[in-house]
């Protein structure tokens, strides 16, 4: 079923998400539909009842309006464009608190840590250069609502592009002044109800101009998930293991000096939440050291920088088939897994700045090439 949606989108932040909303309508409510199906599958309540609750018992908004107001007036937008309703687009956002409020609502212990499966790669290149790029793995039911935005002006002076999943506001991406961000859920890190949501971070991150002043926003705010951040603008590179109140960096001891790569465990970040003696959660440890190991076999010992072809030969890796680095549908649906790579993307910062997408499993799909011009310049084009 995969696609690739592409929208540009401007303005002001309210009517970058009406553009949204109007030009991925028909995506924006077919997530809706499934969503709400999800939720009712899984916690057996109507999917109002759910949102009503999640909303109320947490206060990300308050996180929001504190840290990133303009992105709450985008999400507005979006409801606007794709004629849904607000809160039901507000509480979409928070797909990853969305995760652990459901398992803590279910008293689902045991499910703790099995959150979404990611695989992050990154290298410095020579000339003030890096490529960033990660296997981007979501819920089974999210195949086809791969879309790609393009945002001008997403700061004064500063356009980027951004894989999300239609209605989002974002997941990862890359900005015209050459900073990039991946991510990838640390479900084994303790988690906050009053922290700035994942997404609101990605997004934050991606409004900024250089590393410092990124590296530095991870460590002052209060997060409501467990992630890893990976950050570049092409001058640093680093790895930052976010739990509530902490922002922890991380450099593989094997790898070469400005190499790094992650998948969905804390590495050094020992703000851990008590471990579960579950099997799906034995399942999950397992699955996430499997795929690190796999990229250490494929990255370990080689010099910097890691050369693309090497990057795009490693995440579309299958070598371990119970738990690939690729998980095409077909190995999600055989191994009855929630999880398959919706997308795969390598943010490349040099003298231009090029986002590689592939809207699914890397083994599957091809990735599609776009161009975003250096700051100064406006203009944006597929190759």
């Amino acid at each position: 079923m995969a696609r690739l949606a592409v929208a540009e989108i401007g303005g002001s932040a309210r009517e970058r998400g009406r553009q949204h909303g109007r030009q991925l309508k028909a995506l924006v409510r077919e997530r809706d539909r499934r969503w709400r199906a999800e939720i009712e599958a899984f916690m057996a309540m109507p999917a109002d009842r759910f949102i009503d609750r999640f909303l109320a018992e947490t206060r990300f908004v308050a996180a929001i309006e504190r840290h990133a107001p303009d992105l709450l007036e985008e999400v507005r937008g979006i409801a606007e464009g794709a004629e849904l309703p607000e809160d039901a687009l507000l509480a979409a956002q928070f797909m990853d608190e969305e995760w652990w409020y459901s398992v803590q609502l279910k008293q689902r212990r045991e499910a703790a840590g099995t959150a979404h499966h990611c695989s992050g790669i990154a290298s410095l290149t020579p000339g003030g250069g890096a490529l960033l790029a990660q296997n981007m793995d979501l819920a089974r039911w999210s195949d086809g609502l791969q879309a790609l935005l393009l945002i001008r002006d997403i700061a004064p002076g500063l356009d980027a592009y951004v894989l999300t999943m239609a209605g989002m506001i974002g997941l990862c991406g890359v900005n015209s002044a050459g900073l990039a961000v991946t991510v990838n859920t640390l479900g084994d890190l303790n988690s906050a109800s009053d922290g700035l949501p994942v997404a609101f971070v990605s997004r934050t991150l991606l409004a900024r101009t250089g590393y410092d002043e990124a590296a530095r926003f991870l460590g002052e705010i209060r997060h409501a998930s467990g992630q890893n951040y990976i950050l570049s603008d092409g001058r640093q590179l680093g790895d930052f293991e976010c739990s509530t109140d902490h922002a922890v960096a991380f450099t593989p001891q094997d790898a070469a000096p400005g190499c790094l790569w992650h998948t969905n465990h804390a590495l050094a970040n020992r703000d851990l939440l008590p471990p579960s003696a579950s099997e799906e959660a034995a399942r999950f440890r397992r699955n996430t050291r499997q795929r690190l190991a796999a990229l250490e076999t494929r990255l370990k010992g080689r010099a910097a920088p890691f050369e693309q072809a090497v990057i795009r030969e490693t995440l579309a890796s299958q070598d371990d088939p119970d738990n690939p680095v690729s998980v095409t549908t077909e190995n999600a649906d055989r191994r009855r897994s929630g999880f398959f790579t919706f997308a795969s993307v390598i943010w490349e910062i040099g003298p231009e700045i090029r986002a590689h997408v592939a809207p699914g499993a890397p083994s599957q799909f091809p990735y599609e090439s776009f161009r975003l011009e250096r700051s100064a310049t406006r203009r944006a084009v597929a190759e």
